[in-house]
Formats: structure tokens, C-alpha cells, sequence
């Protein structure tokens, strides 16, 4: 059930030869629902977190945002300069819930397929009928030093990194990381270079958070 609630299926976006971790690629790296999970009348807001080739990892808005064509496809929609998701009402819930063989008052998910430049595309599932907010960034240092705005990192230098949470994920355009999926994670840096050291939390609920940091191997 937590690897549904957090699901992210990236389609095209990064060769089987990269690394995982490599954020020097044309990719979506994550996606959020803000919130993840709406009450009828509410709103949540769809971003993607986005690397490039090159270049700057960008927050972006979808070019285009789908459901699948059931009772609540029409809940996703775009507004003026964003694609949203409308919490569907009661009566609607409620459809939807015997549509999918659901029990009475259950959260409702809707899976929600993202098209950015690329093209790339993601999944993302919002839960309709449910309320929780995305989690706030925990605590993070390297070398047990608290991480600073901008981090910089010697040359050849193997730099510790850790953040409290359990879902973790780090990304890099400089150097080298090991154990990218664990809250202890190592970068080995090599030679110089200017780059991003990204990390992306979730808690198992479907909430997401990221964190950005420019990075600088002298």
C-alpha cells in the first residue's frame, strides 16, 4: 500500500545505462499533489519536479494531466495557468467507491498521468475523499554539519550525507552517491565541478517533499 500511495511511474526518461541517481539527464525526478489528499470542495495543486540535460533542475507545471475514464476523470482539469484536481462530492465519492468495489467512506484514489516537455510522462495518485498535507523537509547535514543553502564540497572528497526520514531518495550532477535510497548516503566527488545535490522525502502517504541545494566541488 505505501509504494501505491507514493507512486511515480516515469516513462522515457532516463536510460537503463544511467545511474539512478544522475540528475545530468532529461527526466522527472518526482511529482506533488498539493495537498495529497482533498475533502470534497477542495483543491490540489499538480507540480513535477524536473532535471535537465545540462542544465538546472526545474519546478514545472504539466503541459497536460489526465485521470483514467471513470466516474471522477472530469475532477482533473487545467485552471487559467495549472492543472488542478476538484474534490468531487459526496454523492460522487460515493459512486466512484462501488465503481472500484470500495467500502463506505474509503479514501478514493485517482491516478493521474503528467505529460512535461521531452516528452516525459508520471503518474501520480491523489486520494479523494481523505485529507493529508505534504510533509515539511527534515533535517539535513553533510559531513554532520547542518546542510547550508549552498554546498560546497572538496575535490575528491568522499562527503557523508544524511536526513531524517525513512522514503529517501538523492540525486546528483557532481561526483558519485552511494546508497542514494537510504537517509545515510555517501557522495564521492572527483573533480572540479558546479552542479545540484537534490534529495526527495516521502512519507508513505502519498506527501512528498524536496529539497534543491547548488552544489560546488572546488
Amino acid at each position: 500500500m505505501r509504494r501505491a500511495l507514493s507512486l511515480v511511474l516515469l516513462v522515457g526518461c532516463v536510460p537503463d545505462s544511467d545511474p539512478p541517481w544522475l540528475l545530468d539527464r532529461d527526466r522527472i525526478v518526482a511529482v506533488r499533489a498539493e495537498p495529497p489528499a482533498i475533502l470534497p470542495g477542495e483543491i490540489a495543486r499538480l507540480d513535477v519536479l524536473v532535471a535537465h540535460k545540462g542544465g538546472p533542475t526545474t519546478i514545472e507545471q504539466p503541459l497536460a494531466a489526465s485521470a483514467p475514464d471513470q466516474t471522477l476523470y472530469t475532477a482533473v482539469h487545467f485552471n487559467i495557468d495549472h492543472w488542478q484536481v476538484d474534490g468531487p462530492d459526496e454523492t460522487q465519492l460515493a459512486a466512484a467507491r462501488a465503481e472500484l468495489g470500495l467500502a463506505d467512506g474509503a479514501p478514493v484514489p485517482l491516478d493521474i498521468t503528467l505529460h512535461v516537455t521531452g516528452p516525459l510522462y508520471a503518474e501520480k495518485r491523489v486520494l479523494l475523499g481523505a485529507t493529508a498535507q505534504n510533509p515539511g523537509l527534515p533535517g539535513a547535514s553533510v559531513d554532520g554539519v547542518a546542510a547550508p543553502a549552498t554546498i560546497a564540497i572538496a575535490r575528491h572528497h568522499t562527503a557523508r550525507l544524511l536526513i531524517e526520514a525513512q522514503d529517501v531518495r538523492w540525486l546528483t550532477s557532481c561526483g558519485e552517491l552511494r546508497d542514494d535510497h537510504e537517509a545515510r548516503a555517501t557522495l564521492v566527488t572527483g573533480d572540479v565541478c558546479t552542479g545540484e545535490l537534490v534529495v526527495v522525502v516521502r512519507d508513505g502517504t502519498g506527501g512528498i517533499v524536496w529539497q534543491i541545494w547548488p552544489l560546488a566541488v572546488n
